[in-house]
This record gives structure tokens, C-alpha cells and sequence, in this order.
């Protein structure tokens, strides 16, 4: 059987292309991955960002207490105010009244010692500077003293309510400063607690905006290389046509195929939700179950036209037999044929395994009329 001539160009941009494209492959995978980490990360930050804003909900309503706690101190502060302006001014009238009266006494002791007093000095008078003093002077006047009883009675009235007047002053300035130092206080722990609160929740969203945009980039790198890599499935598609048109021309296809190995249909040719991509596409194939290293066989009779690593069908074989039926086993962990081989039918190929783009060990196998996939089951045999 003589060996088609097949122009290398082709094949071998073919070859990067398709080495292109599972370079592609991996990288969205791997985007996807660290997608579905991110996706993690995003979920966790929101998970603490809700548990910081429930704690800041409890340290609002901290805040909120503390603030009508405030609130009510500087109230009473202000109530305390009034009433020591109220004192202040009730005390300057108790002074003034008692200097008056004072004044007024002072004259009617004068008056008395004018009057009916001779021992009653000038010097005497002057030293009378307190109501003790007075009552002194007027028991030293005599019974001229019972007329002025009266001022000196309303004297001492005064002296003990400006005293009270005085004590209350005190007693209020100092229940002021008190209210003033937990004023300070609160305003100070009202403060740091709204720092805080708000430190944690812009920590917390920071967070979530920083991961969020992170889980948003890595999208956007997927949409980028998936544009690329439809692509490159045009580019390939046009190349395999290429190809297509370099197999022999003669010959008859096959009616039936052997099967190239035993094994549980994984995954049937068809669109399907593509496990790694989660996009519908065309499984161009079908998957077998297989465990690694099991030996996999020739379909049919004819010659190999590929045997190497070709994109993500990772190491891989194309065998053509005639009439435009070609069959290809992808993902093996080794190939035991090469490129121009004719092989027989059941003659092994190569091994199952997991290389270039794959989930597991198995052998996807596809069957292609003129370089077209379709489904290899019209052509198995049972």
C-alpha cells in the first residue's frame, strides 16, 4: 500500500494551532479555577462583611445610647446652670439686703450713742463689723439697744440664709463639674466608638471591593481568551479541511469499525455542557472508560496519519482508512505507532491516559468522513 503524500505546512500549522488552542484551553481552565477560588474568597468576605455589619448595627445602637446619654447629661448640665444663675442671683440680693440692713443698724447705733450712750466710743463703732459685734455694742448701749432689735434679728436671718444660699452654690458647682467629667467621657467613648464602626465596615468593604474587582478581572480574561480560542477553532476547522483533502482519495470506506478497547461509554457524541468550560459544545466524539495504560487498538485497517501531541487531545493518533473515514484516539499516555505506519485492525496504537485537555484517564475516540466528525456509533459494531 503505497503511503499519501502529505504536504507538511499544513499539518504543522495545524499543530500549533491546535497547540494554541489547549494553551488556551489550560489558561481559562485555570482561570476558572482560580474563578471558583475567588468566587470563594468574594463569598467568605461577604459572609465577614455581614458579621461586621451586624456588629455594627449593635455598635450603632451603642453609639445611639450613648448619645442619648449625652444628651441627657448635657440637659441636666444646663438644668444645674439655671439654678445656680438662680442662686448666684438669689445670693447677690441676700448680700445686698444684708449690707443694708447692716448699714441701717450701724445708724441707729450711732443715733443711740448721739443720743443717751457717753461711753459708747467712736472707737467702738468703728469696730463693729459683724453682727456678733453689733449685739456686743448694743448690750454695751443698754436699753436704748431693744430699738434696734428688730434689724439686728432680720441681720442674723440673712447671715444664715446667705450661708445656705452659699452651701447650695457649692453643692451645685460641684454636681456640674461631676456631670461635666462623665460628659467628657461619654462624648470621648461615643467618639471612638463611631471610629471604629466605621473603620471596621470601610475595612470590611474594602475587602469585598477589592476581591469583587479581582472575581470581575478573571471573568473578563475568560470571555477574552474564549473570543480567542472560537478563533482559533475557525482557523483549525480550516486547516483540517486542508488536511481533509490530503488523505488518498481511493479506496472504500469501512461499514463497521472494531471497538478500540473495552469500556463504559462515558460521555456519547453530541453537544453537551462542557465540563471544564461549562459552555454547550460539541463533544466531537465519544468518551470510553478505560484504566490507565490499558492497550488500545486499531478501528480498522489503514494508515496513521498523525501520531503526536496535538492540542488538547494531548498525545494523540489519526488513522485513515480509505473512502474519506479516518478515526482518532486522543488523551493516550503513550503512542506505540508514528506518522506513515499502516497498521491492521486491533493492532495496538498506543495506551490509555490523560494528556493534553482531560478530567481523567480514558480514550476519547472519534470517527470523521472527509475530516467532518460524526457520531462513531453508525459505524461500531456490536
Amino acid at each position: 500500500m503505497t503511503v499519501p503524500a502529505i504536504a507538511s505546512d499544513p499539518k504543522s500549522d495545524l499543530t500549533k494551532v491546535e497547540q494554541a488552542i489547549a494553551t488556551l484551553k489550560a489558561q481559562i481552565a485555570e482561570a476558572r479555577a482560580e474563578k471558583s477560588a475567588v468566587a470563594g474568597q468574594v463569598a467568605a468576605a461577604r459572609g465577614r462583611v455581614d458579621v461586621l455589619i451586624a456588629e455594627l448595627a449593635v455598635a450603632q445602637a451603642r453609639v445611639e445610647e450613648i448619645r442619648g446619654r449625652v444628651a441627657g447629661q448635657v440637659e441636666r448640665l444646663a438644668q444645674i446652670q439655671t439654678q445656680l444663675d438662680i442662686l448666684l442671683t438669689e445670693l447677690a440680693t441676700t448680700q445686698l439686703e444684708q449690707r443694708s440692713t447692716r448699714d441701717r443698724l450701724l445708724e441707729q447705733v450711732a443715733n443711740l450713742y448721739m443720743e443717751s450712750t457717753a461711753g459708747f466710743t467712736s472707737s467702738v463703732l468703728a469696730s463693729l463689723s459683724d453682727v456678733s459685734d453689733l449685739a456686743v455694742g448694743l448690750e454695751y448701749a443698754g436699753n436704748a439697744a431693744a430699738r434696734s432689735a428688730e434689724l439686728l434679728d432680720a441681720l442674723r436671718i440673712l447671715k444664715r440664709q446667705a450661708q445656705r444660699q452659699q452651701e447650695l452654690i457649692e453643692t451645685r458647682q460641684a454636681e456640674a463639674a461631676s456631670v461635666l467629667v462623665d460628659l467628657q467621657n461619654g462624648q470621648s467613648e461615643l467618639e471612638r466608638e463611631a471610629a471604629e464602626a466605621a473603620e471596621a465596615e470601610l475595612a470590611a468593604r474594602g475587602e469585598l471591593a477589592l476581591v469583587q474587582a479581582l472575581l470581575d478581572g478573571i471573568a473578563a480574561d475568560i470571555r477574552a481568551a474564549e473570543q480567542h480560542k472560537e478563533g482559533l477553532d475557525a482557523e483549525s476547522k480550516r486547516l483540517r479541511e486542508e488536511i481533509a483533502a490530503l488523505q488518498r482519495k481511493g479506496g472504500t470506506k469501512p461499514g463497521v469499525i472494531a471497538w478500540p478497547l473495552d469500556g463504559r461509554v462515558s460521555s456519547p457524541f453530541g453537544y453537551r455542557i462542557h465540563p471544564i468550560f461549562e459552555t454547550r459544545k460539541l463533544h466531537t466524539g465519544i468518551d470510553i472508560d478505560a484504566a490507565p495504560g490499558t492497550p488500545i487498538r486499531a478501528a480498522s485497517t489503514g494508515i496513521v496519519i498523525l501520531a503526536q501531541t496535538y492540542g488538547g487531545y494531548g498525545n494523540a493518533v489519526v488513522v485513515d482508512h480509505g473512502g474519506g473515514l479516518s478515526t482518532l484516539y486522543a488523551h493516550q499516555s503513550k503512542l506505540a505507532v508514528s506518522s506513515g505506519q499502516v497498521v491492521a485492525e486491533d493492532e495496538t496504537i498506543g495506551y490509555v491516559g490523560c494528556t493534553g485537555l482531560c478530567t481523567g484517564a480514558h480514550l476519547h475516540f472519534e470517527t470523521r468522513e472527509d475530516g467532518v466528525p460524526v457520531d462513531p456509533m453508525k459505524y461500531l459494531g456490536s
